[in-house]
């Protein structure tokens, strides 16, 4: 089990002394549960929590609302960010690299780029590598959105694409700026087909950066947007409606990979999936 260093003047600490207990328990808990990892940036989900912590899932959204001051908390993405942890940990270049590469895995890239200047704010130099293929998502929760600075609220509200490489340069070429369009258009079809947010209330996709890796190399590999949806939702629907991880579906897909590409789109769902079918026989 990886030690990490806690903050000693944390009962001391005025924004913690007039939290309710429950929350500065939960506030030890983020910093000190197993899957924080050396970036203090990590994905759990709330069901964890509670079961680890004993917290009921109903209370911990109002906690975690409580804590805003010491943690960014994004529900859509089950990402947790303990905005002091670094700072508190050794300050050695091998301690930086190791939370640099943490960074590598979160798929949103205002979160990272909030994340970096705030700890330059501590002279925290991360040697995060820049230009590493991202997913865009939805907007930020509440909570996030209050902890913003001012200059990333444009983010925020869904205004603007921040740029990792530095202010005033483009952001990607028109070819890259297309296929995220086009996983986002995927995310948003997967969502509605799901029931979200009509029919069910919780995001029903866990992990945006997993799924749109995998969406990026079906399309990469030639597949286009259709042909990744049907074989989706023919996999959904034989599992009686439950979530299926397009991973999954690559693997599927790529077994047809053999297949004559057509000069021409099929016009319909149902020719794109019977040509599929055919493939396969």
């Amino acid at each position: 089990m990886p030690e990490r260093r806690f903050d000693t003047a944390y009962w001391n600490d005025p924004d913690i002394m007039k939290l309710p207990m429950k929350a500065k328990l939960l506030y030890i808990y983020l910093w000190t549960n197993v899957h924080c990892n050396q970036a203090g940036l990590y994905e759990i989900a709330p069901e964890t929590i509670s079961f680890e912590t004993g917290l009921t899932a109903e209370e911990l959204p109002e906690l975690l609302k409580l804590l805003v001051k010491k943690i960014a908390w994004l529900p859509e993405q089950n990402l947790i960010w303990v905005k002091n942890f670094l700072h508190r940990q050794s300050k050695s270049p091998q301690f930086l690299t190791a939370a640099a590469k943490c960074l590598e895995n979160i798929n949103n890239d205002g979160l990272v780029k909030e994340y970096v200047d705030y700890n330059l704010g501590y002279s925290l130099s991360i040697p995060y590598r820049e230009g590493i293929d991202t997913v865009s998502i939805p907007p930020y929760s509440y909570a996030l959105s209050h902890a913003l600075s001012g200059k990333e609220k444009g983010v925020v509200k869904g205004e603007g694409k921040t740029n990792l490489k530095g202010q005033g340069k483009k952001s990607a070429s028109e070819g890259t700026k297309k296929g995220e369009s086009v996983v986002n258009e995927i995310f948003a079809e997967m969502r509605a087909y799901l029931g979200f947010p009509d029919k069910i209330s919780q995001d029903p996709i866990p992990s945006y950066g997993k799924e749109g890796q995998a969406i990026k190399r079906m399309l990469t590999r030639g597949f286009t947007r259709e042909e990744i949806l049907v074989c989706w939702k023919s996999k959904v629907s034989q599992r009686g409606g439950e979530f299926v991880s397009m991973t999954w579906v690559n693997e599927d897909i790529g077994k047809t990979g053999k297949q004559k590409r057509r000069s021409t789109q099929p016009s319909s769902e149902e020719e794109i999936a019977k040509s599929i079918k055919e493939a396969k026989g």
